[in-house]
């Protein structure tokens, strides 16, 4: 019979990270754990769990598949080797199933020649199908995953080959997801990640230009009984694991979304939460939700300090001031603020980079933690077409949110936008310093140890 072996290929960024960067993220980690000392950053490997084999071995099964996980996420990035251990643990025949990122794509195109030359039947989905060449594997899917979609990709691979292509429809889906993930694959990581990934809503209703989500243009929810389901599964097979991260892309865009969460967990305690919104989502009742919840931290887009900047990107805002009042409401109901920072932007200039960081530091008082990320033209990107044309570095190796653009932007050089996207690093650098050493004389001051 055949089976479906679900490939986690390595990332070159684990091997091979910014040095920056790096010495940024051992203060990230410190200061995360002066405040959650259970919080960690996996030393090597993937800082979580590959969600997306949770939900895949979940569809193969309501296929009629058995299924097998090939976790190559520790391997060095060599094709050969990869290809080598999924040979060894599958046979002539069998369906290989990989979800490359960008960063990975060529060695998911180098592996997966090696294993159709063995005799294996790759399907390659996720955000980066719309670039696998014309016959390079035996199915591409793009789009989103549903039973009756794996049904007829199971067929299709079995058969004949080809491309799936499910577009979503715009707003909220009238379907929900009813099914739960299935974890049964991934017990190997339990205590290796710090976090588990939850998701109420899938997708998101904003159209920013710049975003690798903004492809979805739907919402679609999560059954209230499935997330319960899932709950519990979690808790049973990762019970020491109590930060939970809300995956939705816009946390309190669906009220019914939100409700689900705290009605599931409202007879389950003992969980914190960090989620992920848009500003223009930071109202009363979400905020009210969040306290209900359980949420500690709140991460925001902030993209730049040039409100025009974001209106050509379609980035809803309503400038500055109000983005402040946001991040104080959220500061005065004791929740934690991180800002997902977005340097390398298209359109970015060398006043709105000052404006940018001149903005961080004057409300380093409200600001907790920053998760830094260089733009990279993924193809699902709205403005990946009127980009095209000027990526310069086809080697999926280096699109990487870590490393300078592989496009030219509009305003700087490559190596100038590269420049202000470090100096970023290091004004969230300092502030993050700052962060420990004003914990440090708070436990000094309560006569405690802050870690």
């Amino acid at each position: 019979m055949t089976s479906a072996f679900i490939v986690q290929l390595p990332f070159p960024s684990t091997r091979a990270p910014d040095p920056r960067l790096s010495a940024y993220y051992r203060d990230y980690d410190r200061l995360f754990r002066l405040t959650f000392p259970d919080y960690f950053i996996p030393g090597d490997g993937l800082w979580e769990m590959p969600l997306w084999v949770a939900h895949l071995t979940a569809l193969i099964r309501v296929a009629g598949l058995d299924s097998a996980f090939c976790d190559l996420s520790r391997r060095p990035a060599d094709a050969q080797e990869c290809a080598d251990h999924v040979q060894e643990a599958s046979d002539p025949g069998d369906l290989i199933l990989m979800s490359p990122l960008a960063q990975n794509m060529g060695l998911a195109l180098e592996t997966a020649a090696l294993l159709r030359t063995a005799g294996r039947r790759v399907v390659i989905g996720g955000n980066m199908a719309p670039l696998v060449p014309a016959g390079a594997v035996d199915l591409v899917h793009r789009g989103q995953l549903d039973p009756t979609l794996v049904g007829k990709l199971v067929r299709l691979a079995t058969s004949g080959g080809g491309e799936i292509v499910n577009p979503p429809g715009r707003g909220r889906s009238a379907n929900l997801i009813d099914w739960a993930p299935d974890y049964r694959h991934l017990d190997g990581y339990r205590g290796r990640v710090p976090l588990l990934r939850l998701n109420a809503s899938h997708g998101c209703l904003y159209s920013c230009s710049f975003c690798g989500d903004a492809w979805t243009n739907q919402l679609v929810l999560v059954d209230r009984a499935a997330l319960a389901a899932e709950v519990d599964e979690l808790t049973k097979r990762f019970p020491d694991t109590r930060l939970v991260y809300i995956g939705d892309k816009t946390f309190g865009q669906s009220k019914e979304a939100t409700r689900n969460l705290v009605e599931v967990f409202r007879d389950r305690p003992g969980f914190q939460f960090v989620v992920q919104t848009h500003v223009m989502q930071v109202r009363p009742w979400v905020i009210d939700a969040m306290r209900e919840l359980g949420v500690v931290a709140v991460e925001l887009g902030f993209e730049s300090g040039d409100s025009q900047l974001l209106a050509r990107l379609n980035k809803l805002s309503r400038g500055l001031d109000d983005y402040a009042e946001k991040i104080r409401m959220l500061d005065d109901a004791g929740m934690k603020i991180v800002l997902n920072v977005l340097g390398g932007l298209d359109e970015e200039t060398e006043v709105s980079h000052r404006e940018t960081v001149e903005w961080l530091w004057d409300n380093r008082s409200m600001l907790w933690l920053f998760n830094l990320y260089n733009f990279v033209p993924y193809p699902l990107v709205p403005d990946f077409p009127r980009l095209r044309d000027r990526i310069f570095d086809w080697d999926f190796a280096n699109w990487r949110e870590d490393c300078p653009p592989v496009y030219r932007p509009q305003n700087l050089t490559p190596e100038r936008s590269w420049e202000l996207f470090t100096e970023k690093v290091d004004v969230a650098h300092r502030i993050v310093r700052e962060g420990i050493e004003m914990a440090f004389r708070g436990a000094e001051q309560g006569c405690g140890s802050p870690a």
